[in-house]
């Protein structure tokens, strides 16, 4: 149900404070709202500095999610947000403030802040067997938790787009067919929603189906990832070049390029399955 405002109301000096207020009872806290009732969750950071505004403020309901709920996948969520907000400090600590000498000050502090929140986030974590964290510490350069990650392969732990992913770039250098069955199986894990997954791990895993596939020289494939990709945007070759690196006919051609806009589809609607690939050569990679 929404409210409407008469005009006489809706152009009043006072109507915006009004809107905040509605706003205020029917939604999330504000960022405000949170320091003011939670101000430990704030401490450290550049507060009231309009720079890295929208990482500080995903780091602070990151916080406080934590806050209410501590378990390990909300300081994992923490731990990832943190770094976000690390990055783009950085980048602005040394920045010298038209106003208020004393934010760059502050930005130091923060950067500092942020680096001892990592290292504690991670100590908390050390001994964490929630598999997202377990690839987290792999992935950070922790050799101790391969063998854990590994373990979990072929179980319901491992059966998120995310762990996939990790899963094939294990694989890729040791055995390319099955990463390409891991990375198909990475779409076939997308449901079309997770804004996460279809901005970083699908352009990824297509990324990888092409470029695995030509180091197969499983060249119908190749082209075909290479055409899914351009529906996505990625850096792939242009038309000229692709058809100078796979010399298919016209009508091999027409047939994948139909295909790739038929697998594009699917996956963005969150129903791609593996036998859509499969059906274009039955022979599956060994």
């Amino acid at each position: 149900m929404h409210l409407r405002l008469p005009k006489s109301l809706a152009a009043a000096p006072f109507a915006g404070v009004i809107l905040l207020l509605l706003a205020g009872c029917e939604g999330e806290p504000t960022t405000n709202q949170v320091c003011d009732t939670h101000p430990e969750l704030c401490e450290g950071l550049n507060i009231g500095d309009g720079q890295c505004r929208f990482e500080r403020s995903d780091l602070i309901f990151k916080r406080l999610a934590v806050d209410e709920k501590p378990s390990d996948l909300n300081k994992l969520a923490e731990l990832k947000q943190t770094q976000v907000y690390l990055r783009c400090m950085e980048l602005v600590a040394g920045i010298e403030p038209t106003t208020l000498k004393q934010r760059k000050t502050k930005r130091t502090e923060a950067v500092y802040h942020a680096y001892d929140s990592i290292e504690r986030l991670e100590r908390e974590l050390k001994d964490s067997y929630q598999p997202p964290v377990i690839y987290y510490r792999w992935s950070q350069g922790d050799n101790s938790a391969l063998p854990q990650f590994l373990k979990l392969e072929g179980t319901q732990h491992l059966e998120t787009p995310q762990l996939q992913l990790g899963l094939a770039t294990y694989y890729v250098s040791r055995d390319r067919p099955k990463t390409v069955r891991i990375l198909l199986h990475v779409l076939e894990l997308y449901d079309g929603n997770d804004e996460e997954v279809r901005d970083k791990v699908i352009p990824e895993a297509i990324k990888s189906l092409a470029t695995t596939n030509h180091a197969l020289e499983r060249f119908d494939h190749a082209y075909l990832w290479a055409k899914v990709g351009k529906d996505y945007n990625l850096p792939i070759a242009d038309s000229d070049r692709l058809a100078r690196l796979y010399p298919l006919s016209e009508e091999r051609r027409n047939q994948l390029e139909s295909l790739a806009k038929d697998i594009s589809s699917a996956i963005r609607d969150g129903d791609f399955e593996a036998t859509l690939v499969n059906a274009l050569d039955p022979k599956e990679p060994t």
